[in-house]
C-alpha cells in the first residue's frame, strides 16, 4: 500500500509541475505576443478571444481587433487583414495587394509598420503606392486563392504581389497516407493550444528527425501540379479584374546550399520540425522545384513576372528569424527589392 501511495504522489506532483509549466508558458505568450489560451478564457465572447477566424477554406484575422504583447502588436482592419483600413480606390494611388501566408503577414514583425508590405509602401516615395497586406498565417496556396477571390473582391487593385510561402504546402509531404491500413494502437492527440507539448516537440527535432534521415524524396508531382493549378487560378482572376502587373516572388529560406552543412542544419531546425520526412538537402530541392513552377507559370503570361530575391535577401540569421520567416533586416531587404522591381516595371503607372 505504501508503494502504491508513493506512485500516486509522484504522478500527482508530475501533473502539478506540468500544469504550472503550462501556465507559465501561456502567461509568457500573453505578455510577449498578446495572445494565448488566457485571452480566450477571459474574453467576453469568442470573437474577442480569437485572433484568427476560419472562413470557407481560408483563415483571416478577426476584424478590427488589436492584440499587443511586449514583442509584437497586431492590428487588423475591417477585412481581417494586418493592414490599414481600406477605403475607396483613388486614381492618384497605385493599389497593391500583397498576397501570401505568414511571411507576408510578418510573423515576427513587431508592428504592422514593420512588415514588408508596409515598408514597401513607405519607401516607394517616387511611386504613390497603397499596399494592402493580405498575408495570413496558415493559408496554403489554395486558401490564398479563395481569400483573393472572396474577401479581396472589388478592391480594384493595380498590382498583385504573390509571396506564397511554402510551409503550409510543403508540410503535406510528411502527412501519413490515411488510406494505408494500420495495426498500431490509437494515438492520443494533445490539444493544439498546449504550449508545453509544442515546446517539447520543437526541442526534440533532432531525435525525431533520425528515422527519416535516409528516407527517399516524396513524389512531388501531385503537389506541384496542384500548386501550378492554383497559381493559374490566381492569375486568371487577376486578369479578369484587369490587374496591370502580377509579380510572383521567389520563396526564400534561411539555409542555402552554399553554406556549411552544419549551419544549414541549425538554420533548418524549424522547417524540419514541421517536415521531419525531409533532409535539409531535400527541403532545399523541394523549395527550388516549387519556385521553378512559379517561373514556368509566369512565362506563360505577358503580365506576370517572376522576381528573384535570393541575392537581395541572403540566407542566415541576419535576414531570417527562423527557417523561413524574415527578421527586421529581412523585411527591409525584401521590401527594397520589390520596390525596385515595381520602379522598373513601367506597367504600374496609373
Amino acid at each position: 500500500m505504501a508503494k502504491d501511495s508513493q506512485i500516486w504522489k509522484t504522478l500527482l506532483l508530475a501533473l502539478i509541475l506540468f500544469m504550472l509549466m503550462e501556465f507559465l508558458l501561456q502567461l509568457r505568450a500573453q505578455l510577449k505576443f498578446g495572445n494565448s489560451i488566457l485571452t480566450a478564457a477571459f474574453a467576453d465572447n469568442s470573437a474577442q478571444g480569437s485572433l484568427f477566424v476560419q472562413h470557407n477554406g481560408y483563415q483571416l484575422l478577426a476584424a478590427d481587433v488589436e492584440f499587443e504583447g511586449s514583442s509584437i502588436k497586431v492590428q487588423s482592419n475591417q477585412l481581417g487583414l494586418r493592414s490599414a483600413a481600406v477605403g475607396p480606390k483613388t486614381n492618384s494611388n497605385i493599389r497593391v495587394i500583397a498576397l501570401g501566408a505568414s511571411s507576408t503577414y510578418g510573423a515576427y514583425a513587431a508592428t504592422n509598420d514593420d512588415t514588408f508590405p508596409a515598408i514597401l509602401q513607405r519607401i516607394s516615395s517616387d511611386i504613390p503606392l497603397e499596399v494592402i497586406n493580405a498575408g495570413i498565417p496558415g493559408n496554403d496556396i489554395s486558401s490564398q486563392y479563395l481569400l483573393y477571390a472572396e474577401q479581396l473582391a472589388g478592391l480594384s487593385e493595380d498590382v498583385l504581389i504573390l509571396y506564397s510561402g511554402l510551409s503550409n504546402d510543403v508540410g503535406r509531404l510528411c502527412q501519413r497516407n490515411g488510406a494505408a491500413k494500420s495495426y498500431a494502437l490509437p494515438q492520443l492527440q494533445a490539444p493544439k493550444w498546449l504550449l508545453s507539448v509544442d515546446l517539447l516537440l520543437k526541442n526534440s527535432t533532432d531525435l525525431r528527425y533520425v528515422p527519416y534521415k535516409y528516407s527517399p524524396m516524396p513524389d512531388l508531382n501531385p503537389y506541384l501540379q496542384q500548386y501550378a493549378a492554383s497559381l493559374r487560378q490566381i492569375v486568371k482572376l487577376a486578369q479578369q479584374r484587369q490587374v496591370k502587373t502580377i509579380l510572383f516572388a521567389e520563396n526564400l529560406r534561411a539555409f542555402r546550399k552554399d553554406q556549411p552543412l552544419q549551419l544549414q542544419q541549425q538554420l533548418a531546425a524549424s522547417a524540419l520540425y514541421y517536415t521531419p520526412c525531409l533532409t535539409v538537402g531535400q527541403f532545399s530541392e523541394v523549395f527550388e522545384q516549387y519556385n521553378q513552377v512559379q517561373q514556368q507559370i509566369a512565362a506563360e503570361y505577358a503580365d506576370v513576372h517572376y522576381v528573384r530575391l535570393s541575392e537581395q535577401v541572403p540566407g542566415g540569421r541576419e535576414y531570417f528569424t527562423d527557417s523561413v520567416h524574415f527578421s527586421a533586416k529581412g523585411e527591409q531587404a525584401i521590401a527594397a527589392a520589390l520596390a525596385q522591381v515595381l520602379k522598373d516595371t513601367r506597367q504600374v503607372a496609373p
